[in-house]
């Protein structure tokens, strides 16, 4: 509120108008399943348009070295916390989470990418889970296939943004290695007033939309 003086004296009020919304995320990276590896450890970024202002919180962050159980699960369990608050003035560019996938491979090559995921971040209120799938790049072929086996330099992509662009996506070649759960507690300030509506009468309508 805004309180001004008129000609006779009286004071009048005068209610604020919003030109933004601000945007709330918590939430953790639970766990991952990959067949193929028993150690893996996740890195973190946001895409997102050109309105949006990245306020507080983790905007890049790395997970620690999970390990299978020797039980024989193939769960990755990391539990890697998401914090981020957003503020923007329209809705357009809507940022969405990056993963990158690293580890060791079997002769001994560290920190070796292994795929790379994106979902965008729930647009309603509430709390949501995601299953992303993680998206190894491929050789062009079967000798660069074998060299980059024996370097450990696999096939990487230079930004792992581009996983989350469409310009460009397209000419990629990839395959599925695994899976990656993601849980999302999001709040949202001045949203309606701006005349966008962030209720969701049925939840389970965006849970289960593609990642990819």
């Amino acid at each position: 509120m805004t309180s001004t003086e008129t000609s006779n004296g009286h004071i009048t009020s005068t209610p604020l108008i919003a030109t933004s919304f601000y945007y709330s995320v918590q939430g953790q990276i639970r766990h991952g399943e990959f067949p193929l590896n028993s150690q893996l450890y996740v890195k973190t970024c946001y895409h997102h348009g050109a309105d949006w202002i990245f306020c507080h919180g983790i905007e890049e962050g790395l997970s620690q070295l999970a390990t299978q159980k020797p039980s024989g699960s193939r769960e990755l369990v990391w539990n890697f916390p998401l914090q981020s608050s957003w503020k923007s003035t329209n809705p357009y560019g809507w940022p969405r989470l990056v993963l990158s996938v690293y580890g060791p491979d079997e002769l001994g090559n560290a920190d070796v990418a292994y795929g790379y995921g994106s979902t965008i971040l729930p647009i309603c209120a509430g709390h949501f889970t995601r299953t992303l799938a993680i998206y190894r790049p491929q050789s062009q072929s079967l000798l660069h296939k074998w060299t980059s086996w024996f370097t450990g330099r696999r096939p990487e992509l230079i930004d792992p943004k581009t996983i989350a662009l469409n310009e460009g996506r397209d000419v990629l070649r990839m395959e599925t290695l695994g899976y990656v759960t993601v849980e999302f507690h999001t709040t949202f300030k001045d949203f309606q007033s701006l005349g966008y509506d962030s209720s969701l009468s049925r939840p389970d309508q965006l849970t289960n939309l593609p990642a990819f």
